[in-house]
């Protein structure tokens, strides 16, 4: 069994998620795109509530709800009530987007030649 592996700044990759925001490093060719993915990096490694037990991230946990909503087929209006009603019921001091828009924007900051957005519409 080897040694974990780690993104550009040291960090543990622990998942799949981990692993293509890691190969994504590679591929920005641009400041942005490379702004854009520093930000996924850090909602990935960002705990959803602080002392967090289950290790849950925001970003990872962003990224289930918006798939929830997507195949739903909950308008951006109830998702953001959903977003609200769960920020309320987490602990204070947690990172969960307020809005459907700063949800998408987390996700969708950066974007992956090739693929299109079909699934957080």
């Amino acid at each position: 069994m080897g040694e974990p592996e780690e993104d550009t700044e040291g960090y543990v990759i622990e998942d799949d998620l981990g692993q293509m925001l890691r190969e994504a490093e590679e591929c920005c060719e641009t400041e942005k795109e490379s702004r854009d993915l520093k930000r996924m990096l850090e909602d990935y490694r960002t705990l959803l509530y602080p002392d967090c037990k289950q290790d849950q991230k925001k970003l990872g946990t962003t990224l289930e709800l918006l798939q929830w909503k997507a195949s739903n087929g909950l308008s951006d209006k109830g998702f953001e009530e959903l977003l609200k009603l769960i920020k309320n019921l987490l602990p204070e001091g947690n990172t969960l987007p307020e809005t459907t828009h700063e949800a998408k924007k987390s996700c969708l900051s950066f974007r992956i030649r090739g693929t299109e957005d079909t699934c957080l519409s």
